[in-house]
């Protein structure tokens, strides 16, 4: 997790230096504060992937193609097969797992906005 947070605040860190080049100065408050909202529904959106994609599995009652060895082909051809089963055989499974970012996502969503985050 530590990780992650060093990686989008080292990539929030580039592009603001070059909008700062542009802008002449940053709130570097108001920046941190962004920043933190961001990360927050970041982590939010990961800790809630795993049991969604479970839900979605359950859902679609995928079955993937068992290979004793690791084979990166094998890996490709269940990836489709998934993607295939959720997109154009049982679209409604897609729903919930969509659903549940969506509200996750909106008060984050409302604070960066009200907030004029994303304003140039």
């Amino acid at each position: 997790m530590n990780l992650l947070k060093a990686a989008l605040l080292l990539s929030a860190l580039v592009v603001l230096s070059e909008a700062g080049e542009e802008s002449g100065s940053i709130d570097w408050e108001k920046w941190l504060e962004c920043t933190h909202i961001g990360a927050r529904a970041s982590a939010q959106i990961l800790r809630r992937t795993i049991p969604a994609m479970r839900v979605l599995y359950q859902c679609i009652d995928f079955e993937p193609l068992r290979d004793p060895e690791f084979s990166q082909l094998r890996l490709l051809k269940n990836i489709y097969k998934f993607l295939k089963l959720s997109v154009y055989d049982k679209q409604s499974c897609l729903l919930d797992p969509l659903k549940g970012v969506v509200n996750t996502l909106e008060p984050y969503v409302e604070r960066i906005d009200s907030m004029h985050c994303l304003d140039s």
